[in-house]
């Protein structure tokens, strides 16, 4: 909502100060019924579009009962899994303190490597892992940091994982071990090993953690629609129509038009505004999460790591 109440500020400011200088000063109200017509005309488009979303929403949430135990089975293998891996008697059930359980995990794993290759003597091999050791302990400290804020929702924990490319981190995993499989002890064998299934864990909870908020922020970005879309489409269908009988003796619309047409246009915008702060949210959150842990996609700004 700050994004949407900005850019309707500057909507409001950039109308008015148009209108100071003449260059959107009301000549014809003719233009302006045109104008007030098709942003009525897009605002019930956009009506249109809250109601399809919500319909969307449903359609995923809505399911028989096989599929919800099919769902929760999944869900609750998962879990049980991770909560057996880490050694926990019973695995949290807030996002930010399972996703923090797992980087912690991670983190102790990282160091039980660091430990068995203290006595190695290969040099590009101690190079390597502590170039790794030391990022993806970097990682996960500021992570974890950025979990313990208190009443973090699933977008705070989405957002302490944003641009982080674990798909790098799986794959250096691997390459360190297929390079120098030789020289690795085996406890060093077994950490890489673990390491690479708690990052796939790590990945997928955020994967999941991820389609949890687009439903949500789906479901309530419809509701918004709705409430702020009618309203606006009251004031603009209302001002259209005052426009409409300006010519009559009891209107006094051409004196006050230039103080309310300000008002009323950034009234109108106000349903685009929220369309607009949604979808760049939601938009960042997917592009910057995009990649599964097997795959990587190019960044244009370079190559995205942890």
């Amino acid at each position: 909502m700050v994004v949407a109440s900005l850019l309707l500020l500057v909507i409001w400011v950039a109308y008015t100060a148009l209108a100071l200088v003449g260059f959107t000063a009301v000549q014809n109200l003719g233009v302006v019924s045109s104008a007030l017509s098709a942003l009525v005309s897009g605002n019930l488009t956009l009506i249109t579009v809250a109601v399809s979303i919500n319909q969307l929403v449903l359609s995923r949430e809505l399911q028989g009962i096989g599929g919800l135990t099919r769902t929760a089975e999944q869900i609750s293998e998962f879990r049980e899994r991770v909560r057996e891996a880490v050694g926990r008697e019973v695995a949290p059930e807030t996002p930010a303190e399972f996703l923090s359980l797992l980087l912690r995990s991670t983190r102790a794993e990282v160091e039980q490597l660091e430990e068995a290759i203290a006595d190695v003597d290969d040099d590009d091999l101690r190079a390597d892992v502590d170039e790794f050791v030391t990022r993806l302990k970097a990682h996960t400290d500021r992570v974890v940091g950025l979990l313990r804020k208190p009443d973090i929702g699933v977008f705070g924990v989405l957002a302490a994982t944003l641009s982080t490319n674990y798909a790098h981190e799986l794959n250096e995993t691997r390459r360190i071990e297929a390079r120098y499989r030789d020289q690795l002890p085996n406890a060093a064998v077994d950490s890489l090993d673990t390491i690479a299934r708690r990052i796939k864990d790590i990945d997928i909870a955020r994967q999941y953690f991820k389609t949890m908020y687009m439903q949500k922020e789906l479901s309530y970005f419809s509701r918004l629609l709705l409430y702020v879309g009618v309203p606006a489409e009251f004031i603009t269908v209302a001002m259209l129509i005052a426009v409409s009988n300006s010519g009559g003796p009891m209107s006094g619309l051409p004196t006050t038009l230039p103080v309310v047409a300000p008002v009323v246009i950034t009234v109108a915008f106000a349903p685009l505004a929220v369309l607009f702060s949604f979808i760049v949210r939601i938009a960042t959150v997917a592009y910057n999460t995009i990649s599964p842990t097997q795959f990587t996609t190019p960044d244009p700004g370079g190559t995205r790591r942890s």
